[in-house]
């Protein structure tokens, strides 16, 4: 059997790389449902092939603190499922500035990741475990319309074992003018910053094999769900 030396090497980076980009945080009682699909790219078999990573989520729009909008965010990992794992996240988005022309907007989002295995009956009790995971990013966006481009970057550390790992992203987001259905394509490299010893698992990674990082790619789609007084 492959050990899975590397995914578990660069896991903190890859569990925190499917969820919804919150470049612009929601309205006060306003709602989306989301799902995001896609990861790194493995390259054991050949071509590279996206794992299978499917993040179901929602975000919800809260009262400004001040002058300050924000809004939370919380999911679950549905793959992690079939791997006798369950995996959640929540946290908040704050945007701290409203851009203008060539100047963007910024935001920060802190995110709290939680996953234990005490699901998988078929391993030993000892090996049953709960960790976590924090994820920091920064985002700097411009909008166009209702549509967005954004840039920014991530780090994700261990609670367990802390460790910078830096994940720059670059991604859109679409939204038609009804604002019902939005559409999100995103490109990073988890974990940019660091290159394993052992590469047991063949991945898509900067400067070839081992090389750095992770790259990955993920598309999400959300859904509105109504304000408040709708």
């Amino acid at each position: 059997m492959i050990r899975l030396f590397s995914f578990v090497v660069l896991l903190p980076a890859m569990v925190a790389c499917g969820t919804l980009n919150a470049a612009y945080p929601l309205q006060p009682g306003e709602h989306r449902a989301g799902v995001t699909f896609g990861g790194p790219f493995t390259t054991s078999l050949g071509p590279p092939i996206p794992v299978p990573n499917l993040i179901i989520e929602g975000r919800s729009g809260m009262e400004p603190i001040g002058d300050l909008p924000w809004d939370v965010n919380y999911g679950l990992n549905a793959t992690a499922i079939a791997f006798g794992q369950m995996g959640i996240h929540g946290g908040a988005s704050f945007h701290l500035t409203e851009g203008s022309g060539w100047t963007p907007s910024l935001s920060v989002t802190e995110r709290l990741h939680l996953y234990n295995n005490y699901f998988d009956t078929t391993k030993p009790s000892e090996t049953r475990k709960f960790w976590g995971l924090n994820e920091f990013d920064i985002t700097a966006s411009w909008k166009f319309g209702e549509n967005y481009l954004y840039i920014g970057g991530s780090d994700v550390i261990d609670l367990a074992d802390p460790e910078l790992l830096i994940s720059p992203f670059v991604g859109v987001h679409l939204q038609p003018q009804d604002k019902r259905v939005a559409f999100q394509l995103e490109a990073r490299v988890l974990g940019a910053n660091f290159s394993p010893e052992v590469w047991d698992v063949s991945w898509l990674s900067l400067g070839g094999e081992p090389g750095y990082g992770l790259v990955a790619i993920t598309a999400s789609a959300s859904w509105a769900l109504g304000k408040e007084g709708e």
